[in-house]
């Protein structure tokens, strides 16, 4: 009887921790399908070897109804293999590798091309889409490797590749979250960051807090706001005054 009384008063305690929202581990295993998008038209005879390539996920991947990858969250590619055309008729050779994707927590973890990790670890950083044998899931034109022979590979934008996590990897707070909870006073102010290249990265006082567009509550006074996709960066500093609501739009194409 006293087990049985003990046994319901722990489940009564989990039933209320739970309903209070005590914060648990999130765990994004090892085999997590993700799936990208190609944002930028690479060439061969422009690439070079070791180059970043810029892609982004195509939708939400949810872990227990969590979001852990949003929907335009930067991925990382790298050219593997670039030769421009060459004499004789000789076509070009391209081929890049999907190598990584930032998740809610502002981390990156690995990516590799097969559900199965082979043996011997990841080989996503030295083999590429092509040569992986990666899926593709959608060409927004022909196929690269049909063009006609003598000609330079081109790779257009907005491919769609089908890639998967390739280690465990336990989610902590993003910045964004961490703020929110600490933001239950009304002196909060709601700041909306959008850019004219959706899906930048946006850090707040330094700190990794999402992807645009997003909206944040802030603590009134002075914060630092950074938004940046590549190699295109866009600074503020913004005054935030108790109970506002401000717009925050940052120009990356120019």
């Amino acid at each position: 009887m006293i087990t049985q009384f003990r046994s319901f008063r722990l489940a009564a305690l989990l039933a209320s921790l739970v309903s209070i929202g005590v914060a648990q581990d999130i765990k994004i295993p090892s085999g997590t399908k993700v799936s990208c998008r190609l944002e930028q038209t690479i060439s061969s005879a422009t690439a070079e070897q070791g180059q970043q390539v810029q892609l982004s996920a195509t939708e939400d991947v949810k872990v227990d109804g969590h979001v852990v990858i949003a929907q335009n969250s930067t991925v990382i590619g790298t050219i593997v293999e670039a030769q421009e055309k060459r004499r004789m008729g000789r076509t070009g050779k391209l081929d890049f590798s999907v190598d990584k994707v930032r998740v809610a927590d502002g981390e990156f973890i690995p990516l590799r091309y097969t559900l199965n990790k082979r043996e011997g670890g990841s080989h996503a950083v030295s083999t590429g889409v092509i040569t992986a044998g990666a899926a593709v899931l959608f060409w927004p034109a022909a196929p690269f490797f049909l063009l006609r022979k003598g000609k330079d590979v081109t790779i257009n934008k907005g491919i769609i590749l089908e890639v998967f996590t390739d280690q465990d990897h336990i989610m902590k707070d993003s910045a964004a979250t961490a703020t929110a909870k600490t933001m239950s006073n009304s002196g909060a102010a709601t700041v909306t960051i959008s850019s004219d290249v959706s899906g930048a990265d946006i850090e707040i006082d330094g700190k990794f807090a999402g992807s645009t567009p997003s909206t944040y509550p802030l603590a009134p006074g002075d914060h630092s706001v950074k938004v940046s996709s590549g190699p295109k960066v866009w600074e503020r500093t913004v005054k935030v005054e108790a109970g506002s609501t401000i717009n925050l739009n940052a120009k990356l194409k120019n």
